[in-house]
C-alpha cells in the first residue's frame, strides 16, 4: 500500500539559513557595544594612567558618593567625589569595571597626581589599573571580534544547506522509501542527516544529507529508526526527507492524518505507533 500523497503540487516550506541583513544587525549591535565598553573604559583608563604608582592622598577633593555592584566575579563601581580648584568646586564621576573575587563592602580613598591637585582618583581605580585595562581589552575584543565575524558572515552570505530540496515546491510530490544511516553532525541548533533511497538494482544509490531543527525527527517507518519517508519530483534528481510533524509540506489535517494513520498500519517490521 503506497503512502497516501495527495494528487496535486505541494508547497514545500524548509528552515532558512540566516539571513545576511540579520547578519548585519547582529554585527552593528556588536559594534555598538565595543565601542560604548570603549566610550566608558578609555578615557579613565587615560586619565588615570599618570597617577599609577605616582599618587598621594587628595588634599582638595571630597568623598561625595560610591556604588559597587557585582555580578559573579565581574564588578562596576561608580564614584563622585567635589574637587576644589581655581575656579571654584567641580564634580567629578568615575565608572570602573574590572574582575575580582569580593564579597562585602568597599571603602575609598581619593588620590591625587604627587604634587598636583587637579589630577584625581579613588584608591579602587589605581590599584584596578592594570585589571581595568584587562577587563576592558577583553569585553572590546569580544564583542569587536565578534562583530567582524558577523560582517563577514553578512557580506559572504550564510550557505543554505537544503537550497538543493526547494526545487520541490510547486510540484507533484511521489513517496520515496529511504534507509536512514543516522544524524552526520550536530550543532546547538541542527541536526545533519544521512540517507539513501532504495535501491532495486546492482547500481548503489546516491545518499543526500539534510539540515533539520534539533529535536526534528524523520518520518520513520520502524521502531529502529532505519527507514524512513521521503518524497520526490517526477525527475527524481533530488530526495527530500519529511519530519515526523509533516510540517515541510503543505498538507491538511485530513492529509496529515492519513499519512499517520498509513504509517501505524503499514506492514513495516518494528513499526511503532507514533
Amino acid at each position: 500500500m503506497n503512502p497516501p500523497l495527495p494528487n496535486r503540487p505541494l508547497k514545500v516550506t524548509l528552515p532558512k539559513a540566516q539571513s545576511r541583513l540579520s547578519a548585519f544587525f547582529l554585527f552593528l549591535g556588536a559594534m555598538v557595544l565595543a565601542g560604548g565598553i570603549g566610550w566608558l573604559a578609555v578615557p579613565g583608563l587615560v586619565a588615570d594612567w599618570p597617577l599609577v604608582g605616582n599618587a598621594e592622598p587628595a588634599t582638595q577633593a571630597r568623598f561625595v558618593s560610591g556604588r559597587c555592584k557585582g555580578k559573579l566575579v565581574l564588578h562596576f563601581c561608580d564614584i563622585t567625589y567635589d574637587r576644589r580648584g581655581p575656579s571654584g568646586v567641580v564634580r567629578e564621576e568615575s565608572h570602573i569595571g574590572f574582575f575580582e573575587f569580593h564579597v562585602g563592602s568597599r571603602s575609598v580613598r581619593l588620590m591625587q597626581l604627587k604634587g598636583d591637585p587637579s589630577r584625581v582618583a579613588s584608591d579602587i581605580a589605581l590599584d584596578m589599573y592594570w585589571n581595568r585595562l584587562v577587563t576592558a581589552g577583553l569585553f572590546i575584543a569580544l564583542f569587536g571580534g565578534g562583530g567582524l565575524a558577523l560582517l563577514g558572515q553578512a557580506l559572504r552570505g550564510k550557505v543554505d544547506p537544503n537550497a538543493r530540496f526547494r526545487s520541490l515546491s510547486g510540484r507533484l510530490l511521489q513517496p520515496v522509501p529511504v534507509d536512514l544511516h543516522g544524524v552526520e553532525s550536530q550543532d546547538k541548533t541542527t541536526w545533519t542527516w544521512r540517507y539513501q533511497p532504495r535501491g532495486n538494482g546492482p547500481a548503489l544509490a546516491p545518499s543526500f544529507t539534510q539540515v533539520l531543527p534539533v529535536g526534528t525527527f524523520p518520518f520513520v517507518l520502524d521502531g529502529e529508526a532505519r527507514t524512513a519517508l521521503a518524497v520526490t519530483d517526477a525527475a527524481g534528481k533530488e530526495i527530500m526527507l519529511l519530519d515526523m510533524p509533516l510540517s515541510m509540506v503543505d498538507l491538511t489535517d485530513a492529509e496529515r492524518g492519513a499519512l499517520h494513520a498509513w504509517r501505524e498500519n503499514v506492514a513495516a517490521p518494528g513499526l511503532s505507533a507514533a
